[in-house]
Formats: structure tokens, C-alpha cells, sequence
């Protein structure tokens, strides 16, 4: 599949029209999750033919992505009800509904019945829990050989994220810094379109090049 197409795709799923705050739930846009999920495959073959999870799932655009990509198995875990019904009608839309399984809980908690090669994740930034966006990484380390991870960017949370995935035995092969724009999902936010500054990260927590 083609960049374009699935960038086409994606764009046509239905997305969560409700998101809690204190979730930090900020729905990937498509032309985002697209270019992720095809460069993780173009540069190091990390999604066909691979199992690959999506930790906070949320609408399922990245475990829906990496299906249409070529996955051999797709996982999407999110806490919310409301968002793995949205997912579950996205992958019966598209045909893939066999290759995604959709599991409701908390991503620190669950337990994996199979082995994960590649996890692929936009988890909470951690403004409003504190280590929120750790706990979701420590989690993707521990069950997978690579992981993609969008965190916010500047130079102390680099360093931070690079030491604490160090310390978890693993290491940072790439850091990518792209904008991310956040629509007015919530009352407090004052603009239509509010642009972030964010870093995804591709973590190797065995050898891998």
C-alpha cells in the first residue's frame, strides 16, 4: 500500500467524538499515523509480518494502519469503552477484523497471552498525571523488541526519557521532531487548532538496528 493510500484510508475511520482530560486522549491525526506507520515499515521493516501493539489505542488508527500495512497480528489495548467500540467498527468497516484484537483495560496492568515484535504508541504527555507518558513506555519495553513513541519535545524531556529508557536496559535509536496539532476538544482550550511541538521516538530494547 502506497503512503497516499493510506493515508486516505485512515482518514475515512471513525474517530472518538468525546475524550476525558484527565486521560490526556489526543487523537493522531491521519496524515501523522500514516507517515509513522510507513516509515517504521520503509526504513526498518518493522510492521508487516509483524505482531504489533497499540498502547491507548483510543480510535485504533495506528493498530488499524499497521493491519493495512501488512501486520501478522495487531493488539490495541485503551481503558475506554467508548473508544475500542469505535475501533472494533473501524476494523469490521475495513475488512481486517481478524488480524486486530481490541482489549479493554489499563495498559500497566494488562497481561499478553503472545509476543510482540513492534509496539506503536501516542501515549499521554503527562501534564495532567505526572509520569502518565513513563508508565505507558516502561510498559511497551517490557513486551516488545522495538517501540515507536510520541512524547513532547524539548531538550529536558529528552534527556530524561533517554535516561530512563537506558535504564530500563533499552536504547533510543531515533528521535524525530514533528508538529502536532490538537483540535478544541475540551472547554478550556481557546483556540480551533492548537500546535505542539512533539518527538517520536524509536526505542530498541534488544538488538536491532
Amino acid at each position: 500500500m502506497r503512503l497516499r493510500d493510506l493515508e486516505i484510508t485512515l482518514e475515512s475511520i471513525k474517530r472518538v467524538d468525546e475524550y476525558e482530560v484527565a486521560l490526556e486522549h489526543y487523537p493522531t491525526p491521519s496524515q501523522i499515523a500514516s507517515s509513522i506507520l510507513f516509515a517504521a515499515q520503509m526504513e526498518h521493516e518493522d510492521i508487516t509480518g509483524r505482531v504489533v501493539c497499540d498502547l491507548g489505542c483510543g480510535d485504533g488508527i495506528f493498530a488499524l494502519g499497521a493491519a493495512l500495512l501488512g501486520a501478522s497480528k495487531v493488539i490495541g489495548i485503551d481503558v475506554q469503552s467508548k473508544a475500542l467500540k469505535a475501533s472494533q467498527m473501524n476494523s469490521r468497516l475495513l475488512g481486517i477484523e481478524d488480524i486486530v484484537d481490541w482489549v479493554l483495560g489499563d495498559v500497566s496492568s494488562i497481561q499478553l497471552r503472545c509476543l510482540v515484535d513492534t509496539v506503536v504508541s501516542n501515549p499521554p504527555f503527562g501534564v495532567k498525571k505526572r509520569g502518565a507518558d513513563l508508565r505507558f513506555l516502561k510498559k511497551a519495553i517490557s513486551i516488545a523488541g522495538v517501540t515507536y513513541s510520541i512524547h513532547l519535545a524539548s531538550d529536558k524531556n529528552r534527556d530524561f526519557l533517554t535516561n530512563e529508557v537506558e535504564k530500563l536496559g533499552a536504547r533510543v535509536t531515533q528521535i524525530e521532531t514533528f508538529q502536532f496539532p490538537i483540535g478544541k476538544l475540551f472547554d478550556y482550550h481557546k483556540k480551533p487548532v492548537h500546535i505542539i511541538n512533539v518527538d517520536l521516538y524509536r526505542i530498541c530494547s534488544k538488538e536491532c538496528e
